[in-house]
């Protein structure tokens, strides 16, 4: 009879877990499908949004992006044949990462992050080659 009530109480748990534990899993796949990934040129604002084609985007250099009126204006991404602003904190990542990058053009990325408002959220970015 012992055994028989403890497996009913396990069953109850079991019964009574595995619902939040789906919930939980479905929020990490929200998550996730939120998250984007984008390839592209690293482009400072004030150029970025003149970029016409990817040859334009691809002979941008670091010096220009990280020029003074440039650099204050942002950074963003040339890719599928447009500008994408990065938000303010993305921008700041963006310059890092461009100040310690080794070459001067072909600024060739890969980011993650999320769009909202027409913003790309930056959480990461690194050289694409």
């Amino acid at each position: 009879m012992l055994k028989f009530s403890f497996s009913l109480v396990l069953l109850a748990i079991l019964v009574i877990v595995s619902p939040a534990t789906a919930q939980d899993t479905k929020k990490e796949s929200k998550k996730d499908k939120s998250k984007t990934t984008l390839v592209g040129y690293l482009s400072d604002c004030q150029c970025g949004e003149s970029l016409e084609s990817v040859k334009m985007a691809a002979d941008h250099t670091k010096e220009c992006c990280l020029m003074d009126a440039c650099a204050k204006s942002g950074f963003g991404i040339y890719s599928d044949g447009k500008f994408i602003k990065f938000d303010p904190k993305g921008s700041d990542k963006a310059k890092a990462f461009l100040v310690a990058l080794k070459k001067e053009k072909d600024l060739k990325v890969k980011v993650k992050g999320k769009m909202e408002n027409n913003v790309f959220m930056l959480a990461s970015i690194e050289d694409a080659k």
